[in-house]
C-alpha cells in the first residue's frame, strides 16, 4: 500500500497562504482606522499638523486648543513661518465665534445658523469670496503694499530688474542674430 503524498511545492504553498492570512488577521484587528488615528492625535498636534500640509489652516481649532498648540510649537516652525500670528487671528476669531453665538438680550432677530462642524467636530471657518483672512501669497502682498511700506518692493528695484531682462533679451538676440549669420554664410560658400 502506497500513499501519496502532495510535492513539497504545494505543502509550501499552502503554508505560505495560511501564514500570509494569518498576518493580515492580526494586522487588521490590530491597527488602528485612519479616523479613528486622527481621533487620537491631541488637538493641538491637529493643527500643527493642520499647518504643516500647506502653511495655512483648513479646520477651525478653539482658543484653548490653539493655545496649547503654541505651547507644544517646534522652535523651527515657530522661526521660519508665521504661524503664531495665524494662530493669533485664529485665536481671536475663535473668541469672537463664541461672543456671536451668545444670542444679545432684547434682540428680536432669530439666532444665525450654526457653523458647519468638521470631522473632529469643530466648526469650520466661513470662507467668504473677498475674504481679508484668506492669504493670497507672498508675492501679492508685496506688490498690494504702499510703496512707503517697509515690506513692500522698492520701486528701484523693480526698474533695476526690468532694466536686467531688457539687457538679457537684447544680448540674446545678438548672439542668434550672429548665430543666424554664419548658418547663412556657411550654405552660400561652394562645396
Amino acid at each position: 500500500m502506497s500513499r501519496v503524498t502532495a510535492p513539497p511545492s504545494r505543502k509550501l504553498a499552502y503554508l505560505l497562504a495560511v501564514l500570509a492570512l494569518a498576518c493580515a488577521a492580526v494586522a487588521g484587528l490590530s491597527a488602528p482606522s485612519t479616523a479613528e488615528a486622527a481621533q487620537a492625535k491631541p488637538c493641538w498636534k491637529r493643527l500643527i499638523d493642520d499647518w504643516a500640509d500647506n502653511g495655512r489652516f483648513d479646520h477651525f481649532y478653539s482658543a484653548a486648543c490653539i493655545a496649547e498648540a503654541r505651547k507644544h510649537l517646534p522652535e523651527d516652525i515657530r522661526a521660519y513661518s508665521d504661524i503664531e500670528e495665524k494662530m493669533d487671528s485664529m485665536r481671536q476669531e475663535a473668541v469672537r465665534r463664541v461672543q456671536s453665538v451668545v444670542p444679545p438680550t432684547g434682540n428680536s432677530d432669530p439666532p444665525s445658523q450654526p457653523p458647519a462642524r468638521s470631522q473632529t467636530g469643530e466648526p469650520l471657518p466661513q470662507a467668504t469670496p473677498n475674504d481679508p483672512n484668506q492669504d493670497p501669497g507672498p508675492i501679492v502682498q508685496a506688490l498690494n503694499k504702499d510703496t512707503t511700506s517697509a515690506d513692500s518692493i522698492p520701486l528701484p528695484l523693480i526698474l533695476l530688474a526690468g532694466l536686467a531682462l531688457l539687457l538679457m533679451a537684447a544680448g540674446a538676440s545678438g548672439i542668434i542674430h550672429r548665430k543666424l549669420q554664419a548658418r547663412r554664410a556657411a550654405v552660400r560658400r561652394p562645396s
